[in-house]
């Protein structure tokens, strides 16, 4: 009987170890993008660790016999390193696509670090954890990557639109951020945009940034490509956070914004012969595409004839119109931004009809695609323009000439 209990104690309960391997399944379900051992290693060790738990303690009054927990044991770590085995696979489809070597055993090996790390901890007891814990931060805090462009000089939004690949015909206008009401920001900058000329151009884009102010300079070079320079774009900020956090603050101040604008350059345009009166576009990526939207919207009920085009660029899933008349709606297959949303978890996303097939596109499955969603999100702007949530000069090419649209 005393054997027949260590033999027990050897292996953990039926429901800890389907739980462990229900907690890798979600972690290791299909992504949208190449994704690093330590990103991969941690997102495995955190959900079996938690997937365990939560058996564990389903499982309290459920013990399990013996030749139960070996057979279900046996079967769960079957299954784990299936699962692994096609992670791999799926992973060296995505890095084939960008000409990315497949996941070597160096790779390999440091995904599997923290779930053994994790497994070795709660193997020993209560007194070693300590050790093991400390050993585990000095091996993963070196891996962790350093700040992307930390050493770089930093340089203002309206610094970055207005010189970035600025060509002699170039004409950009930025209304930078300040305390005052949104619609007298819009008409000074408007003001200043007819002072340099603006309503002598053949088109004007109105740009809306994303929540940290910026403009993709690969759009305005697209649209400035697009007219031969004979275009003139104009931004107005509305925030100076990390994109991120101001549309889960409120992307409500994107759309003030973009429709004040909208309002004060169609009212200036609208002064003018309707021969000499530029052709108006709308362009927003990002949080900056929710702002494009409203402002669409805007001159769809108000002035239904003042708006040319609207072009948006990897907006957050249903946070736009997926298809709506003189819109040209842009979405890379493996940008997650444009498939996140908390109805993720139990729904598959709402996609633009014309998406990219720039790689393969992962299946939709409940809580995974989630999870897999937010970890892609981790390094979306990782990857050439065309991949992830990069998008390139096509955000302007793209754009129809409006000719007689007036």
């Amino acid at each position: 009987m005393r054997t027949q209990h260590r033999s027990a104690a050897g292996w953990p309960r039926p429901l800890t170890s389907i739980g462990a391997a229900i907690g890798a399944g979600v972690a290791l379900a299909p992504g949208s993008l190449p994704r690093g051992a330590l990103v991969t290693g941690l997102l495995l060790a955190a959900f079996v660790g938690v997937g365990a738990l939560i058996g564990r303690i389903a499982g309290v009054r459920a013990p399990g016999s013996p030749r139960s927990r070996r057979y279900t044991g046996w079967v769960c770590a079957g299954l784990t390193t299936g699962l692994f085995a096609q992670m791999l696979w799926w992973q060296s489809e995505l890095r084939a696509h960008l000409d990315m070597s497949p996941p070597g055993i160096w790779w390999v090996l440091g995904a599997l670090v923290p779930s053994a790390l994790l497994a070795a901890i709660c193997c020993v007891r209560a007194r070693t954890r300590a050790v093991f814990a400390a050993l585990a931060a000095a091996v993963l805090l070196p891996m962790m990557p350093s700040p992307a462009g930390a050493a770089e000089p930093a340089r203002s939004p309206a610094d970055k639109f207005v010189s970035t690949d600025a060509t002699p015909t170039s004409l950009r206008i930025y209304g930078e951020l300040d305390t005052r009401d949104v619609r007298v920001r819009a008409a000074e900058a408007v003001q200043r945009w007819q002072a340099s000329g603006g309503l002598g151009r053949h088109a004007v884009v109105v740009a809306v940034p994303t929540g940290s102010g910026w403009v993709d300079p690969d759009a305005v070079n697209g649209f400035e490509s697009r007219f031969g320079g004979d275009v003139s774009v104009i931004t107005l900020q509305y925030s100076d956070i990390p994109s991120w956090q101001a549309f889960i603050s409120s992307p409500q101040p994107a759309r003030d914004s973009a429709v004040a604008l909208t309002e004060s350059v169609a009212e200036a345009v609208g002064r003018i012969p309707v021969d000499e009166r530029p052709q108006i576009y709308i362009y927003g990526q990002s949080l900056g595409a929710i702002g494009a939207d409203a402002a669409r919207r805007w001159a769809d009920d108000n002035a239904p004839t003042a708006i040319c085009h609207t072009v948006l660029a990897g907006a957050p899933e249903g946070s736009t119109a997926v298809a709506a008349a003189h819109t040209t709606v842009l979405g890379n297959g493996s940008d997650p931004v444009i498939r996140w949303s908390p109805r993720l978890i139990w729904q598959p996303p709402h996609l633009p009809h014309d998406l990219r097939s720039d790689m393969p596109r992962p299946p939709w499955m409940p809580i995974a695609s989630f999870v897999q969603a937010s970890t892609d999100l981790i390094g979306a702007l990782s990857y050439p323009a065309g991949y992830g949530h990069q998008y390139g000069t096509e955000q302007g090419t793209l754009a129809p000439d409006c000719g007689g649209f007036w």
